[in-house]
């Protein structure tokens, strides 16, 4: 009776203590954040994407080699599941692009034409300039537009007061006449490096060559127009629409340990610009929630739910694959409890931002409170993503995570933004940070509150 009794209370210790389960009691968030700071996966798969991939533009064959690269090197990691869906993408091919000042002086400008733009006549085009600083300027000279190139050189105040230029300006521009348009570059530092991104043009309107030029190019412009010079530009563009083509987007996960028909989404943009090798915009993003992703999948931490890592394969252009997620996933985004996106660069980490009911943005911020260490705590109210955008939209509580990005427009889409402007300790804590938060958000009794559809 005594060894019975001995016997019996070391198996109610052994089962206490969790030895005597299948799987082990779930170690810290700190234990793993601390595992996440010294592992390297991450930082090799950014390089790799970067170095051995290269830019990824949305629509093309180096696009393709992107996914391959990814599917290849998410089944090495281990992952439960890896497959992919299938998005209609637009397919826009730069060319050869270049231009040069003609009057008053003769030098080569440095240019980057814009997604979607329409390309120059074989023999090119040379027309006088007009310079706009704002769209109200631009109708106060219509009458003189007809036949030029429109220069747009807005006052830099943060990103969002350029890049409306460089989305709405060509377009507003040709519906005047304007033979094609220049856009300063959307940075707040520039060393003579232009920087490109997409513009639009509605179906009814015409689409002219446009390209983004540097800043000290835009400022000299300006300055030779206002002492009254007459400036004249020639350009030539051999940028090009194809029809849309089908591309992939690549998903992961690691199935979770006791509801894991409930996903927790991680997500970003795996394609790039053509100039560059995108490594803040958005290799980084997509290196750091794969790398987080891939810390979970070990046993000491494996959720409760669901974790789905999603590279999505067209933002750049304007969200296409956000938009074929959701109706891929509609059926199922009552058990999406949670999408989080990383596209704001690999700078230190931050914190993170919540769209959702302030409800939502209350609990999340109590589960950051352990990645204070990493300085990510900060929790507000705020965007999520554009890729997680329109699933957002549909109730699903969005985070979004953020970084010490003040430098990110330096290198924004642009020929700078490659491997070496990412610290790889940088990288590191944000793969800790995020994983630590996404174990949290799936290990939740509750989900996070939904917003109203």
């Amino acid at each position: 009776m005594k060894t019975l009794g001995v016997c019996c209370v070391v198996c109610v210790l052994m089962f206490l203590s969790g030895c005597g389960d299948e799987r082990p009691a779930p170690e810290p968030v700190s234990n793993l954040t601390a595992t996440a700071l010294s592992d390297d996966f991450a930082w090799t798969w950014l390089a790799d994407l970067c170095d051995l991939v290269g830019p990824r533009l949305a629509g093309s064959p180096a696009m393709d080699r992107a996914a391959a690269y990814s599917v290849k090197t998410l089944e090495g990691a281990g992952f439960d599941r890896v497959w992919t869906e299938p998005v209609s993408v637009p397919h826009w091919v730069r060319g050869d692009e270049w231009a040069k000042l003609t009057a008053p002086v003769e030098e080569p400008l440095t240019i980057t034409g814009l997604g979607t733009c329409s390309g120059t006549p074989p023999e090119g085009i040379e027309a006088e300039v007009i310079v706009v600083h704002d769209f109200d300027e631009l109708q106060a000279a219509a009458d003189r537009v007809e036949g030029r190139i429109v220069l747009f050189n807005p006052e830099w105040s943060g990103y969002g007061s350029v890049a409306r230029y460089r989305t709405q300006g060509p377009q507003a521009a040709a519906r005047l006449g304007a033979a094609a348009a220049l856009v300063r570059s959307a940075t707040g530092f520039s060393l003579a490096t232009p920087h490109t991104g997409v513009t639009t043009f509605e179906d009814q309107a015409p689409r002219i060559p446009a390209a983004a030029v540097t800043t000290e190019s835009a400022d000299r412009i300006d300055r030779l127009t206002a002492r009254g010079e007459t400036v004249t530009v020639r350009l030539s563009m051999e940028a090009e629409n194809l029809p849309m083509v089908v591309q992939s987007t690549v998903l992961a996960e690691v199935r979770g340990s006791e509801l894991p028909d409930e996903v927790v989404v991680a997500g970003c943009h795996l394609d790039s610009w053509d100039v560059g090798t995108g490594a803040h915009d958005d290799g980084g993003g997509c290196a750091i929630v794969v790398g987080a992703a891939r810390m979970l999948l070990d046993e000491r931490w494996r959720p409760k739910r669901t974790i789905r890592v999603v590279l999505f394969a067209s933002e750049e252009f304007g969200g296409y694959a956000g938009r074929a997620y959701l109706e891929a996933h509609r059926d199922e985004l009552d058990r999406h409890v949670a999408a989080l996106e990383s596209d704001s660069g690999s700078f230190a980490p931050a914190g993170f931002s919540v769209k959702g009911t302030p409800e939502a943005v209350a609990r999340v911020a109590e589960l950051a409170t352990s990645l204070e260490h990493l300085g990510a705590s900060e929790v507000s109210a705020g965007g999520a993503g554009v890729d997680i955008g329109p699933i957002v939209e549909m109730g699903v509580p969005g985070v979004g995570h953020r970084t010490h990005n003040d430098r990110y427009f330096d290198y924004h889409h642009s020929p700078a933004d490659t491997l070496d402007k990412v610290d790889p300790e940088h990288l590191a804590a944000n793969v800790a940070a995020v994983s630590g938060l996404l174990l949290a958000i799936a290990n939740e009794e509750e989900p996070l509150p939904r917003s109203s559809e």
